[in-house]
């Protein structure tokens, strides 16, 4: 008896850290008071990153996708040209051309997995080895957000992400074991313009949120 109570608690207890990501109310928080609960918490992120609680990151991470914050995931995306100096192997010349407009553009949202490794490059290229390890953290923090989102074994434990492409990367992951061939995936619109993609092979499955849906 001692050790079904035990075990029950260890359930509730795992299904309750994995039902924190309230999209609907994060963007009631974000859009009815965005100084206090995203412009704040940004500031911080951007300077003293480790110093937030996971609830403000899941708060600025997540809310990011209901307010304009200047540079959103789709204007990087229209930035090709721009950034794929940064992918590659960066001179130092090349990087300090562009060093100034980067920063603009990095300081307007930092909140970017792809942007923040163009920015790594770049300040790599400068040997600005404090700003590296701000970006640094501020990368691993983002991965460790969505991470404690869910797990992706069920619809209630799904796993929260705001940009496409990492809706791919943990496509990517369930392909890796395969059999491709037994692959099947569905995509659900959820009332808050969420899409959950439910992805299948085999026995396996891997739910990913698209919090916000597809539009930035």
């Amino acid at each position: 008896m001692k050790n079904l109570l035990t075990l029950n608690l260890l359930i509730f207890v795992f299904h309750f850290s994995f039902a924190q990501i309230n999209t609907e109310l994060i963007k009631k928080s974000v859009t009815d008071n965005p100084q206090e609960y995203f412009y704040f918490p940004l500031e911080i992120f951007k300077t003293n990153p480790t110093e937030l609680t996971q609830q403000q990151l899941n708060q600025l991470y997540y809310g990011s996708k209901f307010l304009k914050t200047g540079y959103s995931i789709g204007d990087y995306n229209s930035d090709v040209q721009f950034w794929k100096v940064a992918k590659k192997n960066l001179s130092r010349i090349k990087a300090e051309k562009i060093i100034n407009e980067a920063e603009s553009k990095y300081l307007k949202n930092p909140l970017n997995k792809s942007l923040l490794e163009d920015m790594i490059n770049i300040y790599a290229a400068l040997n600005l080895q404090e700003k590296i390890n701000i970006c640094n953290i501020q990368k691993k923090l983002i991965t460790k957000t969505v991470e404690n989102s869910g797990d992706g074994k069920t619809e209630e434990t799904e796993i929260c992400v705001i940009a496409p492409n990492e809706v791919l990367h943990y496509l990517e992951k369930l392909t890796q074991s395969g059999p491709k061939a037994q692959f099947s995936q569905k995509i659900i619109k959820l009332s808050d313009g969420s899409f959950l993609t439910i992805y299948n092979i085999g026995e396996r499955q891997i739910n990913v949120k698209l919090v916000g849906g597809y539009f930035y």
